[in-house]
């Protein structure tokens, strides 16, 4: 993310970063709790993956949900505040936004490999410059008391 993308865009959200914990091999997860600031709402949530771009192959690595339910994940491809050289951004807001979402939200990073004889095994770790990290857009409510001028 830069500072320069967010004039550019002119995006007043406030942004914070979630480390993962890895599970299964290729597999990263996250709370769903989000903790958020009194006076905050929940906005968007990006899955960012850093991929090396110089390794060849980056391109096929699949991404997908696990947990609560295995789904293919889309890549963004709109412009936003995170920096394109950060990584590989995928819209993640809907397992953020829901109640029924359960305690953890999981990927997995798979990268299929179309013929074992042809191609050394591949693994995904081989792509990522660092684990996947989670990006959470928080939109701030204006404090109605203190714009009336009296104090």
């Amino acid at each position: 993310m830069t500072y320069h993308k967010k004039l550019q865009l002119e995006d007043n959200h406030n942004i914070r970063l979630s480390y993962c914990t890895e599970g299964d091999p290729g597999e990263y997860c996250w709370s769903t709790q989000l903790k958020c600031n009194i006076g905050e709402s929940f906005v968007q949530a990006y899955v960012v993956l850093p991929v090396d771009v110089s390794v060849a192959g980056h391109e096929m690595l699949e991404v997908r949900a696990t947990v609560p339910s295995a789904t293919p994940l889309l890549r963004h491809n709109s412009p936003t505040t995170i920096a394109d050289d950060c990584g590989l951004q995928y819209d993640v807001a809907p397992q953020f936004s829901t109640e029924n979402t359960g305690n953890s939200f999981c990927i997995q990073v798979v990268y299929p490999v179309v013929s074992p004889v042809d191609s050394p095994v591949v693994s995904p770790v081989d792509f990522l410059k660092c684990p996947p990290f989670l990006v959470t857009f928080w939109e701030r409510k204006s404090n109605r008391i203190n714009q009336g001028g009296d104090g």
